[in-house]
């Protein structure tokens, strides 16, 4: 698929580079934004659509010595998100691409009718002194009034007024800025309410400390609005409800711009996604804040607290404003009784929800740091049939009947989002093969946090290092999306991975965890290796054959399963010698060089290779890679002569 897929930013995007090295991208007739990493500025010039992912990798890494997987994936994933690119949802969505929350979709504003604003700067610097000043004025001269029937209707304003000053506080520092909102909308935002105020995705081009500063004034627009609406009970509920919200750091609020910003998190709400619970847990228990990343420990907390301040305001405000109005209710009658019973039945269907939700999680995330192990997810009835094994690259060499011996013993397993699938420490005797969906592996101790290493899709595998090794789980698989998996228990793997059709799959694996002592591979993780195993394609080569010449072009890497090959100079003379293993030609993976040395075999010998293309599409996904490929290239670029030094035994 990746290689079908040409990403293309809407025409109308501007592009801004920033003095901190990271890119605004902005789209004044669509209102679309995207932050990009400082890894990622390079990799937007070249999603003009006339490149394929694949393509896009390749050229990057012949202009800069290195492949950066894990910004090209997080830009595909974050542009997506955005409606930043020319591509269909469809088409995305088909590739996992889109990652969307529902609740997060409903109170994120989406805008209605677009015009052009002609407001200059001066009047939109007034703003900051006209608003304050009315808050002022309200708490001054404006006596509070009691709670009353009416107050359920005046939520609708309080909303609608806070909105409105949290944006326009926002393009008034924007416009002093130097980046003043374009056009001003009619926004819908909540599901049903709508305000008017300017464009501020603008904010994506200023700079560090500017932007910053522009979504502090969108707090201080939320918390005048709040002032202002002190006198009035329910002006004053859907005040707070924004400013609540804006505070959130688990979606894009204001909040978590800011965090995000400061510690440099383009996509603050999947890492704190993570992050907050388990990890979060673990490391309080363990009194020490990890020195990996103290900025998301300490967003940790504040999302923590962010919690705890919304369960105050549902039980402590809102519950007793239902009981509150019940007793209203009895003292009035005709439509006033009717609109109060409304106000409090709403509280009380609405309240309970986040309080269960958040009890929930506390009671499984205690749990599992009290008794940590597999959960269960939803079991098909019956084995899986062949057509599941057919479309997974591991197991579509094995014959009908080898097949229906394994189906007959395996099952289907179907995860929701956020499940667990297995965790980093406990015992394993299952192997597992996604057949739909998407899968998160995070590694992560006590002490430190845990952190997103692989994202896995349809027909990777995982799952088989605890079975080849010691039975230790080495990192927590959890379920990105609905996941439907097929569980293979240690009697039918052992049956999978005997020889089928001329090829060892067990040796297949074991050798494939020897890259993980190359350079290159030495931070994959042990479940991604299954996947890149699966991908290899075995190549028998009899004795005395020359797998590559010195001088030919490279484009294929080669992993030695079975045999022994010498590794010689131009002039014949003996480098060194290979052995089951071992691998070559990992250089023109990295670069487009000639082979440096000729491998030739010097028994019948079993090489699994690996073209640059496949290589690229395999290893798309890989969050850490990227660093270890830059660190190898700019290495191999200061220092020539060490380069074929660990590796050639490479050529």
């Amino acid at each position: 698929m990746l290689d079908k897929i040409r990403p293309c930013l809407l025409p109308t995007a501007e592009i801004r580079r920033r003095s901190d090295g990271t890119e605004g991208i902005y789209d004044a007739q669509s209102g679309h934004s995207f932050e990009t990493a400082p890894e990622q500025a390079n990799l937007v010039q070249l999603f003009d659509g006339k490149r394929s992912l694949l393509e896009i990798s390749a050229e990057y890494m012949n202009r800069y010595g290195f492949v950066p997987f894990a910004a090209i994936d997080d830009l595909m994933w974050g542009l997506a998100d955005a409606n930043l690119l020319v591509d269909p949802p469809e088409s995305l969505e088909r590739l996992g691409m889109l990652d969307r929350s529902s609740w997060a979709e409903l109170i994120t504003p989406t805008p209605k009718v677009r015009w052009k604003t002609s407001w200059p700067t001066v009047l939109r610097a007034l703003e900051l002194i006209v608003w304050p000043a009315l808050a002022v004025a309200s708490v001054s001269m404006v006596p509070a009034t009691p709670l009353g029937p009416l107050d359920v209707l005046l939520f609708y304003p309080g909303l609608v007024l806070a909105l409105t000053l949290r944006d326009r506080f926002k393009g008034a520092v924007c416009a002093l800025a130097g980046f003043a909102p374009r056009r001003a909308h009619l926004v819908s935002a909540l599901g049903l309410l709508y305000y008017w105020g300017p464009d501020n995705a603008v904010v994506t081009l200023m700079d560090k400390r500017p932007r910053v500063i522009a979504h502090l004034g969108a707090l201080a627009g939320a918390v005048t609005a709040l002032v202002i609406a002190w006198p009035w009970p329910g002006v004053w509920a859907g005040a707070t409800i924004v400013l609540l919200l804006d505070l959130c750091p688990l979606f894009q609020s204001s909040a978590s711009s800011i965090i995000g910003t400061l510690i440099r998190q383009a996509n603050l709400r999947e890492h704190l996604r993570v992050y907050v619970g388990i990890p979060l847990v673990r490391d309080l228990f363990s009194f020490r804040v990890p020195k990996a990343d103290r900025g998301l420990f300490i967003a940790g907390l504040y999302a923590s607290a962010w919690m705890a301040l919304l369960f105050f305001v549902i039980l402590g405000l809102g519950l007793s404003t239902g009981v509150r109005l019940i007793e209203l209710g009895g003292k009035e009658s005709g439509a006033m009784q009717v609109l109060t019973g409304i106000g409090a039945m709403a509280l009380f269907a609405i309240c309970p929800v986040p309080v269960l939700l958040g009890v929930s999680q506390f009671i499984e995330s205690a749990f599992a740091v009290l008794w940590p192990r597999d959960t269960g997810g939803r079991h098909s009835s019956g084995a899986a049939d062949l057509s599941a094994f057919r479309s997974i690259p591991l197991f579509s060499k094995l014959a009908d009947a080898d097949l229906a011996a394994i189906a007959a013993q395996s099952r289907e397993v179907t995860y929701g989002a956020g499940e667990m699938i297995v965790q980093e420490g406990a015992p394993g005797d299952t192997f597992y093969s996604i057949r739909s969906g998407s899968v998160l592996v995070a590694r992560g101790t006590s002490s430190d946090r845990a952190r997103v290493i692989a994202r896995l899709g349809a027909g990777d595998c995982f799952g088989e290092t605890a079975m080849l090794k010691d039975g230790v789980r080495t990192a927590t698989v959890r379920a990105a999306t609905r996941t439907v998996v097929i569980e293979l228990a240690s009697q039918a793997f052992e049956k999978m991975v005997a020889t089928v059709g001329g090829v060892d799959f067990a040796a297949v694996l074991r050798a494939a965890s020897a890259i993980g002592k190359s350079k290159l591979f030495k931070e994959l993780p042990a479940e991604r290796l299954s996947s890149l195993a699966s991908r290899f394609v075995p190549r028998m080569v009899p004795a005395g054959t020359d797998v590559v010449k010195f001088g030919d072009q490279g484009h294929e890497f080669f992993l030695i399963a079975k045999g022994q090959v010498d590794v010689l100079s131009g002039e014949g003379k003996l480098l060194t010698k290979l052995g089951d293993g071992d691998h070559f030609g990992e250089i023109a993976l990295l670069r487009s060089v000639p082979r440096t040395a000729t491998v030739r075999t010097t028994a019948d010998t079993l090489v699994l290779v690996l073209g640059r293309d496949v290589f690229l599409q395999a290893l798309h996904a890989d969050l850490l890679l990227s660093a270890r490929v830059e660190q190898i290239a700019a290495s191999r670029a200061t220092n020539e002569s060490k380069a074929f030094v660990p590796s050639e035994k490479s050529s």
